[in-house]
């Protein structure tokens, strides 16, 4: 049984459209449309129990997971969705205690999915241009409480990486290709990169600099998620759902000789 207190985050579940993440303070509260929440009211509850607001509405207070930092966090920038993010995950083979570079930061949403995955032991250096961004981004990543494990850097990614020997690269950035050559130094042999841009214009450029500067086993990829609506007699896709996001495309380095 894991109870919340002061000082904790908390995922605020009333519907699909209304799933807020909130840090519980003594004597606050959050306000929304369906009625407000004393935090003290909340404060020593279990996590997966309700409270009933003022409308009527239910508001379930559950433990945070990645998918709700989705939600729940700022998003003045394009940001990677979740079906996305947990692919990158996997692909990439980052796992506790590597050291990771990305660029550019953003809104701090690959930032964060990586530092849980890298772990305590791990770090998540990150790379932005526009400091409005950068400051956004760290405000999302201490709100979940892994600010400890990235080194935020307001730099172009462009003119160089500062780490050597690094376990993987995610590229998020209009011209890649540019910012390759310098993936390439930075990465371990082996090492993996990744790169998600929008366009189909941006993929025949970033392949073959991918190609050029030294990196094999490369797959230009695109994923597509359905969700299904579920009523009583009456099971089908949803008219509206997660269609196209951006292309991945990703490779190792090699050692040329």
């Amino acid at each position: 049984m894991v109870k919340i207190s002061e000082g904790d985050t908390v995922t605020i579940w009333i519907d699909s459209k209304r799933i807020y993440l909130v840090k519980v303070r003594k004597n606050g509260q959050f306000s929304t449309d369906k009625g407000n929440i004393k935090f003290d009211e909340i404060l020593g509850k279990e996590y997966g129990s309700f409270i009933t607001l003022s409308t009527g509405a239910k508001a379930y207070l559950l433990f945070p997971s990645l998918t709700d930092m989705y939600y729940g966090l700022r998003r003045p920038t394009q940001v990677m969705y979740p079906k996305d993010l947990g692919y990158v995950i996997f692909t990439s083979g980052v796992k506790p205690g590597d050291i990771v570079v990305e660029a550019g930061t953003g809104s701090g949403f690959l930032t964060a999915t990586l530092s849980h995955f890298v772990g305590e032991s791990g770090k998540v250096y990150t790379y932005e241009i526009k400091e409005g961004f950068q400051k956004i981004a760290i405000e999302n990543v201490s709100k979940i409480g892994l600010n400890d494990r990235v080194v935020f850097k307001l730099k172009d990614v462009r003119e160089g990486i500062d780490e050597k020997e690094v376990d993987a690269v995610f590229l998020d950035m209009a011209d890649p290709w540019n910012a390759i050559p310098h993936a390439y130094s930075a990465l371990k042999p082996s090492g993996s990169i990744t790169i998600f841009i929008p366009t189909v214009n941006q993929i025949e450029k970033t392949y073959f600099a991918l190609k050029n500067t030294g990196f094999i086993d490369i797959h230009v990829e695109e994923l597509i998620l359905r969700e299904y609506q579920v009523k009583e007699g009456a099971v089908r896709p949803k008219n509206i759902g997660v269609v196209h996001t951006g292309y991945i495309i990703r490779g190792r380095k090699y050692i040329k000789t």
